[in-house]
């Protein structure tokens, strides 16, 4: 079977759709591949049916990086496909990040092969809200408010948004986030967000939950949002919790959230392998050698 490689700006969405649909992707990858944050698109064809897709865009939120995705249909033999689609990416300014699914054990392959080693685990399991019995933990509501109630402190809004700012940025070393306003992550905050259902702990001089300490606070905070998803009969709950934050794997583990395959983040910072290989032995030896307690 011949592969054809097409880079010019036609392309069939129908077709894209199902590559999308049967890779296990989002459709929000057909938006990118209409938007300004595009940069490449290169597909590949065998008998005039779309098999593969890669694609490379800019993010403005994290912009030390570059964003792309490779999508191969699992139904052809996708080594082949893959190597000549990435191939077509070329040498970049920026490191390489991409994500796929823990099951597509084809595409980690070929990821490690070429330098790119593992920066995050995301997490994205289902609750049921009924399996969790919110009466064996006490909340203290005295200190809880909602984020409808904070938001009309100036103040507290303000120690609010440098406390979430502050933790963003804490928990994405691997890909720094851009140098934003106050005013543009309350933008970010308020997107998409039930104020009267988000929930801060508060004590008499300080936001309670500061870094690692006092979880106890974010306990009480996880059961007052299942209250309130249980008073407006919602069966399930999903989450979304990186490896990469502290916060998100105690909510995982506290909570009997169903098994679920994780989302892998990759990154590669260099452009050529035998680089990128010596690069991170070496940081291995010097993690093992300096390395006295284990990794939590």
């Amino acid at each position: 079977m011949t592969i054809i490689i097409d880079s010019s700006h036609d392309i069939n969405e129908e077709q894209v759709r199902e590559l999308i649909e049967v890779c296990h992707e989002e459709n929000y990858l057909l938006g990118i591949l209409k938007s300004n944050k595009l940069i490449c698109k290169h597909i590949a064809y065998i008998e005039g049916k779309l098999v593969g897709l890669i694609m490379a865009w800019k993010n403005d939120f994290h912009p030390y990086c570059t964003y792309f995705r490779l999508l191969t249909n699992p139904l052809y033999n996708s080594s082949e496909i893959e190597s000549k689609l990435y191939a077509r990416l070329g040498k970049q300014n920026l490191p390489l990040q991409t994500s796929i699914w823990e099951t597509a054990t084809n595409l980690k392959q070929f990821y490690e092969s070429r330098g790119f080693i593992e920066i995050r685990r995301t997490y994205m399991p289902v609750l049921k809200v009924d399996a969790v019995h919110e009466d064996l933990w006490i909340v203290e509501n005295r200190s809880i408010k909602t984020l409808k109630a904070v938001l009309v402190n100036p103040p507290l809004k303000t120690k609010l948004l440098q406390f979430v700012r502050k933790t963003y940025k804490e928990t994405h070393l691997d890909n720094p986030v851009a140098e934003k306003s106050l005013e543009e992550w309350e933008n970010l905050l308020l997107d998409d967000v039930l104020v009267d259902g988000s929930f801060i702990y508060l004590d008499t001089f300080e936001f309670g939950w500061s870094g690692s300490v006092r979880f106890d606070f974010l306990q009480c905070l996880l059961i007052k949002q299942i209250h309130y998803a249980k008073e407006r009969n919602v069966q399930f709950l999903q989450g979304e919790f990186d490896t990469t934050s502290p916060y998100a794997m105690f909510s995982l583990r506290i909570l009997p959230f169903d098994p679920c395959p994780t989302w892998v983040t990759y990154q590669n910072k260099f452009n050529d392998r035998n680089e990128g290989e010596t690069f991170w032995s070496n940081m291995k030896m010097k993690l093992l050698k300096f390395s006295k307690a284990p990794y939590i």
